[in-house]
């Protein structure tokens, strides 16, 4: 087996140890202010599983391994969606999908794209709004798709209601 897939290997083995109910990564609603976010874990939890599991003694270890897997797609922060960075504090993260880890060889096409730009625009305006490339790709595809472009908003529609009830990926 090639270095790269192994790694891949690993790391989804240790995802699924860290998602198992009884032994696993504490995974609970979560409070932040008022709101309330379902199925997620802080990051001090995450830390000391790994150091605890995997017999590290120092946290920066454990810290740099949950940066790998966040990084790489395993888990994602829920509140600061635009640093790839576990912090070993109360910040919130999920486990990602697993039909969204890296190994599964999946090539996105153009309608997950144009899925993904319809997100995009559905959110927050100012915040997630599209860039000048990203709008012109938008409409191209809104073109090429026009046969497909019900089920691009129908999907992205659902995705993007999935994320504000916190039970998809940001």
């Amino acid at each position: 087996m090639e270095p790269r897939p192994y790694a891949f290997h690993k790391m989804e083995a240790l995802v699924r140890q860290m998602q198992d109910p009884e032994t696993g990564v504490p995974v609970r609603s979560q409070k932040i202010f008022l709101t309330s976010v379902p199925s997620a874990f802080i990051g001090y939890d995450l830390i000391e599983w790994l150091m605890e599991h995997l017999n590290m003694e120092e946290s920066g270890e454990a810290v740099h391994l949950a940066n790998q897997l966040c990084q790489n797609g395993y888990l994602f922060p829920v509140t600061d969606c635009k640093t790839l960075n576990v912090k070993d504090d109360n910040s919130l993260y999920r486990f990602q999908t697993a039909y969204y880890w890296p190994w599964h060889h999946r090539n996105p096409d153009n309608v997950e794209y144009a899925i993904y730009l319809m997100k995009r625009t559905l959110r927050n305006k100012q915040r997630h709004a599209l860039e000048d490339y990203e709008v012109e790709t938008f409409n191209s595809l809104k073109r090429n798709l026009q046969n497909k472009w019900e089920l691009v908003t129908m999907q992205a529609e659902e995705q993007a209601e999935e994320w504000v009830k916190g039970t998809g990926p940001c």
